[in-house]
């Protein structure tokens, strides 16, 4: 009976191990993140090099700021196309910046074609055919912090 028992909680280990380790699997297939996505949360923190901290949770169109969001439009060929829009209404275009990306892993790279103080790189959490989330962190000079961005595919 012992002996039995080990050999099921030997499997059980071995399906629980490798369970996890489908969960650590850091690829996602870059195909998927072409087309338009449109912002739909953010929510994050930092923390002042003062010591004080802030938090949010902004739900998009924020309409504390004129119905304000944002689009990114990733093509096949690299190109990704960042909109601002102050009306969600009317989708005038307020604000149009141009990057490069690319992605490896989970990990993608933004560089702006005219201003690389706007280049970034973030994490992808998750990427399916209608979910984008993206994760930053870091240390700036106003201090640290970590935000996730939720976008939902629009076109």
């Amino acid at each position: 009976m012992k002996k039995l028992f080990l050999i099921v909680a030997a499997m059980f280990a071995v399906v629980s191990f490798s369970a996890c380790s489908d969960d650590d699997d850091k690829d996602v297939n870059p195909n998927q993140i072409i087309g338009t996505w449109q912002i739909a949360l953010g929510e994050g923190w930092e923390t002042l090099n003062d010591g004080t901290r802030d938090d949010w949770s902004i739900v998009y169109p924020d309409t504390s700021d004129d119905n304000y969001y944002w689009t990114y439009a990733f093509k096949d060929n690299g190109i990704c196309v960042r909109e601002s829009h102050s009306d969600y209404y009317n989708s005038g275009d307020d604000y149009t910046n141009e990057y490069t990306y690319s992605i490896s892993g989970n990990i993608l790279t933004m560089k702006n074609k005219t201003d690389s103080e706007l280049d970034f790189v973030c994490t992808i959490k998750r990427l399916t055919s209608e979910q984008l989330i993206l994760f930053f962190s870091g240390t700036d000079d106003a201090g640290k912090f970590e935000e996730t961005e939720n976008y939902k595919r629009i076109k």
